[in-house]
């Protein structure tokens, strides 16, 4: 800093050989946390009492360093680490839901030729007749494919779709593949319709097919007040979906959940849908046209924390996740917990980890299983069941990793991620019953929630963990899946991913304050939770800079990062560029 005779501030100079600056322009965060510590004297007083320093504190305050002082200093300190605390796990937790899509009408015009691809189970169904009149009543002329997904082969469906390109260009394509549930023979727990929706994202891309895809649901999301189940295997195909369009920004369209019957007004609505009007997450409905958001979860302070009153059966539990929610029950005085693993207590660390469980106060059994397998989980269950045990919570964080990007996913690679983490769960699910549970927790991530490119496979998989938790909430039992961030330390991402996901601005947790936030959401008593810690001036633009995607609208600082980015392109062309792809996320905010 110079301090001399004639110093003065000057402007950063502008990025070289552009007329524009690059140097970013700090504005605060409408709505952020308070600044820890506060003013200086402030922060001298929470430094003594965090350093336990009780002279220190008696000159702050101006009174003597006598025993009543040293008395209130530990507990002033235990609450200020619980207040961080809180202020950080807080700031971690979102939730989704769903606002009315305004200003749309029931007159749009679609045109061109579009593809209406229906499963051939399906074909002549009420529903795709419907789908095909939707098409149609825009002006649209309809082209319909007919694929079963049972022995579906990628080359020939590119075929297939090529002979249709060649006879014109193609405006869109309507995919009905993903309403089929059935399951595919030779790929346990995955559905018809993930795998049809799989190979068709990727037969397009061979076909040279640039128009965008819309996949159809009935039944896979929980929007407006909807009661009644969720189907877990379309939910599946909406995890599938997040990461096709980020994979695939200029050939996705987006995901629509629509009624089992449409009527014209339902008609109108998904007509306004494909045209790109109402965002890329969206469920229609009679009453007009709902768009998925993610936003703030309400803060905590207040909430019921999980208090185990009898055996917790963690699965994965000598893995590296399974092990801090191992150590973090028993500090928390739970009587007994149960870890299921492949290799049991031949697991690398499973001996070390059972003595310190056991050391906290809990007995702990440790059983070899493997939780995707129906029968190994039963017998498990009837082991605990005939030493006079009774499970009081069930903590799911086993998984399998096999990350590629949708182009390179083949069925089976599918179904080994999803027989760990959905069939699993599916299993305990049935297991437990209507059994009145303490907690039921699912460990799912922010791929399934948000998306993230690389992980179709473990996106479609905890979508589905999602969807059970819902449906377990709808019945009257517990429920509740934890759409985790990375963890310090890995457990939920590989190492690249999660290299790739801090650069972008989701930092990894760490594990202590992890397992403080888990306690802290099962009480909330929220189906679903996202627990994450996101840098949205880094994350935001990037996410949306490809494709509009108003699904970060209702977080704040990820609109304001939109708006600063846009502000920052000097240049009239990019400013106009670049705003026109995050117009859905920067002016989202009009529909509420």
């Amino acid at each position: 800093m110079f301090t001399g005779t004639g110093a003065a501030r000057v402007d950063l100079p502008t990025y070289a050989f552009q007329h524009q600056r690059y140097w970013p322009v700090p504005r605060p965060l409408a709505g952020g946390l308070p600044v820890a510590g506060g003013d200086g004297v402030e922060a001298g007083f929470w430094a003594a009492v965090e350093h336990l320093d009780v002279r220190a504190l008696a000159g702050v305050v101006g009174v003597g360093a006598d025993d009543r002082l040293s008395a209130v200093v530990p507990a002033l300190a235990a609450w200020r680490r619980r207040r961080q605390q809180q202020l950080a796990v807080d700031r971690w937790r979102y939730q989704v839901t769903w606002v009315p899509v305004t200003g749309l009408v029931e007159d749009v015009v679609l045109g061109g030729r579009w593809l209406l691809v229906v499963p051939a189970r399906l074909a002549g169904g009420e529903l795709a007749a419907a789908c095909g009149q939707v098409l149609a009543g825009g002006g649209a002329q309809v082209v319909t494919v007919t694929v079963d997904a049972f022995g579906l082969d990628r080359e020939v469906l590119a075929g297939t779709l090529a002979a249709v390109a060649g006879s014109g260009p193609v405006a869109g394509a309507v995919s009905m593949l993903a309403v089929d549930e059935q399951e595919l023979a030779g790929c346990a727990g995955v559905p018809a319709g993930v795998v049809g929706s799989l190979v068709l994202v990727q037969a397009l891309g061979d076909a040279g097919i640039v128009g965008q895809l819309w996949v159809l649901t009935c039944g896979a999301v929980a929007a407006g007040g909807d009661s009644g189940k969720v189907s877990v295997p379309q939910a599946m195909v909406w995890g599938l979906g997040r990461v096709a369009g980020l994979e695939y920004p200029d050939r996705w369209g987006g995901l629509a959940d629509v009624p089992a019957v449409v009527t014209g007004r339902v008609a109108g609505w998904l007509r306004e849908v494909l045209a790109g009007r109402a965002g890329d997450q969206v469920a229609v409905r009679e009453a007009g046209v709902l768009a998925r958001r993610l936003v703030r979860a309400p803060a905590g302070a207040a909430t019921q924390h999980w208090r185990p009153s009898g055996l917790v059966l963690v699965t994965g539990g000598t893995g590296a996740l399974g092990g801090h929610v191992a150590r973090w029950l028993a500090a928390r005085s739970t009587p007994r917990v149960a870890l299921a693993s492949r290799h049991g207590i031949g697991a690398e660390g499973a001996t070390g980890l059972a003595a310190r469980v056991c050391g906290a106060g809990s007995a702990v059994t440790i059983a070899a299983c493997d939780v995707g397998d129906r029968a190994d989980l039963s017998g498990l269950w009837g082991r605990l069941a005939a030493a006079g045990t009774v499970v009081r919570g069930v903590v799911h964080t086993a998984g399998v990793l096999d990350d590629g990007v949708i182009d390179t996913l083949a069925p089976a690679r599918v179904a080994e991620v999803v027989a760990a983490k959905v069939g699993a769960a599916s299993h305990l699910d049935e297991l437990t019953g209507a059994q009145d549970l303490d907690a039921f927790v699912l460990f799912s991530s922010v791929a399934g929630m948000v998306g993230s490119p690389g992980q179709g496979n473990y996106a479609a998989a905890n979508a589905a963990l999602d969807a059970i938790a819902e449906n377990r909430r709808a019945r009257g039992v517990a429920g509740t899946s934890v759409a985790w961030g990375p963890w310090a330390g890995g457990g939920m991402t590989s190492a690249a991913v999660q290299a790739r996901v801090s650069r972008g601005g989701v930092a990894a947790l760490a594990p202590r304050l992890a397992v403080a936030a888990l306690g802290q959401v099962v009480g909330q008593g929220q189906a679903v939770t996202m627990v994450a810690d996101v840098d949205w001036a880094r994350f935001a633009p990037a996410f949306a800079s490809s494709r509009p995607s108003p699904l970060l609208s209702g977080v704040p600082e990820a609109r304001q990062a939109i708006e600063i980015a846009i502000a920052q392109l000097g240049k009239a062309q990019g400013r106009e560029l670049l705003a026109d792809r995050l117009a859905g996320l920067a002016g989202a905010e009009q529909e509420r």
